[in-house]
């Protein structure tokens, strides 16, 4: 078993900050029962990690979709796993994101506060709800235009409801390039685009959305604490290629 693409950004006897690259999965669960961020844990630290969230989640405060790439924070024992919960609650660690989308945003900046939870036709995945769901909150702000074809966007996260991002920028119409659940089709925007860079974006392996900034305030030592993860290759690739329309 081999975890080479996994980069340790931050360690002390308290906790972990990682970047996990896009393709593996945080914990074990019912589609992936092997090789997860979760045996990497174990090999690496053993039974130095907190359990508040189960024998089967050690360590895990918080998760990326499988495959999302970037920053995620560990923690080594449980009180300062607790003061983690404590602090995403308050709404006190920093967490931004980048994703290429298609089109364009109505706005350069703004939020969506749709409230989310599970699509009542398919369980497994999340919708936007007027009434019902629960409380979610998405901070954006557009970094960069393709076109009228993409956009690459900054989230801020100011709830953490599963998939929140790309149910969020799905249901705005403007889903994440690569994103197999909650994508639409949109060729009709790559109508005037050569068709090898029409293929290249259609056929983009995974949800382009990356994990970069994380900051917050250490739980035990109170030094703050900012962390960058730099664009993994592919997702530089991809806006290498948009900057060609």
């Amino acid at each position: 078993m081999c975890f080479k693409n996994i980069e340790i950004l931050y360690e002390d006897k308290e906790l972990i900050v990682l970047d996990k690259p896009s393709g593996l999965t945080v914990h074990p669960g019912a589609g992936q029962k092997n090789y997860t961020l979760v045996d990497f844990l174990i090999k690496k630290y053993g039974k130095n990690l907190s359990n508040l969230s189960g024998i089967d989640r050690p360590g895990i405060v918080h998760r990326l979709d499988k495959d999302t790439s970037g920053l995620l924070l560990i923690a080594k024992n449980n009180k300062t796993h607790k003061l983690l919960q404590e602090k995403f609650k308050k709404r006190e660690i920093n967490r931004l994101y980048l994703a290429v989308v298609w089109g364009l945003l109505k706005k350069n900046s703004g939020s969506f506060t749709m409230n989310i939870g599970r699509n009542p036709k398919n369980r497994k995945k999340f919708s936007t709800f007027k009434d019902g769901g629960r409380n979610a909150i998405t901070k954006y702000k557009v970094k960069k235009n393709f076109s009228n074809v993409a956009s690459l966007i900054e989230c801020k996260l100011l709830t953490g409801r599963t998939h929140q991002i790309r149910v969020h920028l799905s249901s705005s119409g403007n889903s994440i390039i690569g994103d197999k659940k909650y994508g639409k089709n949109k060729s009709k925007l790559l109508k005037n685009v050569d068709k090898p860079l029409i293929n290249y974006i259609i056929t983009f392996k995974r949800q382009a959305l990356h994990a970069y900034f994380l900051s917050f305030v250490h739980p035990i030592n109170r030094k703050k604490i900012q962390l960058n993860s730099k664009l993994p290759s592919d997702f530089n690739k991809l806006i290498e290629k948009l900057k060609l329309i």
